[in-house]
């Protein structure tokens, strides 16, 4: 399914508000992959190919690595649209592999307290129609809450979606 037909598909049930703080898991890191990612959007597409591929070369189940790859894509390109360059001019992703699943954060330059992620923070977005904020919306719909966002001592902000497996997910 591509991100705009997920998109599509659960943009009805969207929340209307957004906890924001929440805790980025502790994970027992097996696997680790740093990279930097190109400010420039087709490097999105070549970021997701490459974390669906580092993560079935890793043995991650095909709909975990599907998963991880949408939210690279849809926290890429959010970074791309709205924040300022993180380290060296890029945006930082990071993949990491643990005992209960998969870390996706990406690091970027941050961007004003009055971004979308002030919204985010407040617990409140728009009413859905705005183009802006569909991104993260899709993370949270997609990710049941397994995503957040936090400031880094550097002043840059690096965005998370944790991935489980299926079976410890429960009922969808």
């Amino acid at each position: 399914m591509s991100v705009a037909a997920a998109s599509h598909a659960c943009a009805p049930h969207m929340p209307q508000t957004v906890p924001a703080f929440r805790k980025r898991p502790r994970l027992h890191t097996e696997r680790l992959e740093v990279m930097g990612v190109p400010r420039r959007r087709e490097a999105v597409s070549e970021a997701r190919r490459t974390v669906r591929r580092l993560l079935l070369r890793w043995g991650v189940g095909a709909e975990e690595a599907f998963e991880a790859e949408l939210f690279a894509a849809e926290l890429l390109a959010n970074a791309l649209g709205h924040a300022l360059p993180g380290p060296g001019g890029e945006i930082g992703l990071q993949i990491a592999k643990g005992r209960r699943g998969v870390l996706v954060e990406v690091e970027d330059g941050g961007s004003e307290e009055s971004s979308l992620f002030a919204s985010f923070a407040a617990g409140a977005v728009d009413d859905g129609e705005s183009e802006h904020g569909r991104g993260l919306l899709l993370v949270e719909e997609l990710g049941r809450g397994r995503w957040g966002w936090r400031r880094l001592g550097n002043g840059h902000r690096s965005v998370w979606a944790y991935v489980v497996p299926a079976e410890s997910r429960g009922a969808r």
